[in-house]
């Protein structure tokens, strides 16, 4: 679609049309006290997407070893001039969330949305609340429903301050840890500073790429009256928002760690094989162990750190290469340049195991010596493995 049809504003109620800005700088936000807000419901165009022509883009950065997470089209290190679409009708309460994807277990250390206002205009303030959950599904209404919540940053008694026309990047004060495959990072509007109103839009606020679709399963719009609904598919506002309301994706993104962690996939049926990932950053090269147990608390005490695997009769005959040499493949070996490997668990084939329930936990160890000793790292344990 030719990004021209959005710029009449007798064709969409709240459009501020094409506006031409300057360059998008990286800001560091700063921390507000929390305020009360008293938020009510009005009809009105909820989104109306603003084309803004730009100069050069800052990068995030993230720190060596970290990964960017992001769904924009915008590169990490854009090269020429960038455009973004704002979103004016985005409310006071509401709240701009991107649902990221991770290969495992990580550790979230930084995040940033792009705060842009028409015609560029620099300075332009807003209180936000930041809001990480782990995880999230949509069903086919495209409604959204959140995993656990791991970090609010209102409960500590602050917001932040942002302003535009920058990607405002927050620094967390403790690494905040996923462990579900997706991180979902909300900024959430607590009080919009730019000229306008809920029912008309705002002249600044948060901002898409203008990608050329909608992708379904990336972007939430937590909207008064609606809840966590997801721009591409969902129907509730009696129009679909894409993509005449909203293209492209959020300008959204997260500097993460990867946590040393082991994932599985596969069949765990008496007869099955289940294989095991194993993800260790910054150890390629070095040996691994894999081990089994039935439990995770409390744990295996060692001189060289706790294992978070119970020591029990599972463990150690995954650990003594002569008492079930059957029950796993490649349990020791060495982790490849990605820091990754693999190995095989094969359920024995027993009568009494089908239907059993019986959960196992799977974990690993690294070394920088064949001998296993000392530990260089001790992952997180697997997700049950529950034997059906």
């Amino acid at each position: 679609m030719d990004p021209k049809e959005l710029h009449p504003p007798s064709r969409l109620r709240g459009n501020r049309g094409f506006d031409a800005v300057a360059d998008l700088d990286m800001v560091t936000t700063s921390l507000l006290p929390t305020r009360d807000l008293c938020m009510t419901s009005i009809l009105r165009a909820f989104l109306a997407a603003a084309l803004c022509s730009a100069a050069q883009l800052s990068a995030q950065a993230c720190s060596a070893g970290d990964i960017l997470l992001k769904n924009d089209q915008i590169p990490a290190l854009p090269g020429a001039a960038t455009a973004v679409a704002i979103v004016p009708g985005l409310c006071d309460g509401e709240a701009a969330m991107s649902v990221l994807t991770t290969q495992g277990p990580v550790f979230v250390k930084k995040v940033s949305a792009m705060f842009g206002a028409q015609f560029g205009t620099n300075g332009v303030v807003a209180a936000v609340d930041l809001e990480i959950y782990d995880g999230a599904t949509v069903n086919a209404q495209g409604r959204w429903t959140l995993g656990p919540r791991v970090f609010q940053l209102s409960a500590g008694g602050s917001n932040l301050q942002i302003q535009s026309h920058a990607i405002n990047e927050y620094t967390l004060p403790t690494p905040v840890r996923c462990t579900s495959g997706k991180v979902v990072i909300g900024w959430r509007m607590v009080l919009n500073g730019a000229s306008g109103s809920c029912a008309t839009g705002y002249t600044a606020n948060f901002a898409t790429d203008f990608g050329s679709a909608c992708v379904a399963g990336r972007n939430v719009l937590d909207a008064i009256g609606h809840g966590p609904v997801d721009p591409a598919t969902y129907a509730g506002f009696g129009l679909p928002l894409c993509p005449f309301y909203f293209r492209g994706d959020w300008i959204i993104r997260a500097c993460v760690t990867p946590d040393v962690s082991v994932t599985w996939t596969g069949n765990p049926t008496p007869g099955g094989a289940v294989l095991l990932n194993l993800m260790a950053p910054g150890h390629a090269g070095e040996t691994y162990l894999v081990m089994l147990s039935l439990g995770t608390q409390p744990g295996w005490t060692t001189p060289y750190g706790l294992i978070p695997l119970n020591n029990d009769f599972v463990l150690q005959c995954t650990i003594d290469p002569t008492c079930w040499p059957a029950l796993m493949v490649n349990s020791l070996g060495t982790l490849n340049t990605n820091s990754q490997g693999t190995a095989v668990l094969l359920i024995p084939n027993f009568p009494f195991l089908q239907n059993s329930g019986l959960a196992l936990y799977a974990g690993f160890i690294t070394a920088t010596t064949p001998a296993g000793i000392p530990f260089s790292a001790i992952s997180a344990p697997s997700t049950a493995i529950v034997i059906n």
